[in-house]
């Protein structure tokens, strides 16, 4: 029975991936098509500032350029399915540019999916920068 609980999530862990790396891959490239169909409805998207956005509010700071997403590193530490639910934890270095101003940062973040009939959305994020390492 285990076994098949490994293959499950092993299967899931491949889909939900690939699903987060088309979301990063439509931030950069300014793919809203993509994204309103990689995105939940009632997505909660939470900055490393503490910002937090509903999925439209997230798109509209995508769409006017407020926000522009120049480059996405991303390390996955944590993956876990649970039937419909994925969580995916990690580390994640941004370049950006905010209202016209370059942007840079190094957070954390937990990414949850949901799976609704038939198909893999993020439906919520939240970063926090990561603490900087006391020099020696």
């Amino acid at each position: 029975m285990q076994a098949a609980a490994d293959t499950n999530e092993s299967l899931i862990r491949v889909i939900v991936q690939s699903h987060n790396d088309a979301r990063c891959a439509a931030m950069l490239e300014r793919d809203f098509t993509a994204l309103e169909t990689l995105l939940d409805d009632a997505l909660t998207y939470t900055h490393s500032t503490g910002v937090t956005e509903s999925k439209a509010q997230y798109l509209d700071a995508l769409r006017t350029g407020r926000v522009k997403y120049l480059g996405l590193k991303r390390e996955l530490d944590h993956f876990h399915a649970w039937g419909t639910c994925a969580v995916m934890q990690g580390r994640l270095g941004v370049e950006a540019e905010v209202d016209g101003q370059p942007y840079g940062t190094r957070a954390l973040f937990t990414s949850t999916w949901v799976r609704q009939e038939g198909k893999w959305r993020m439906a919520a994020w939240a970063s926090t920068r990561e603490k900087a390492e006391a020099s020696t």
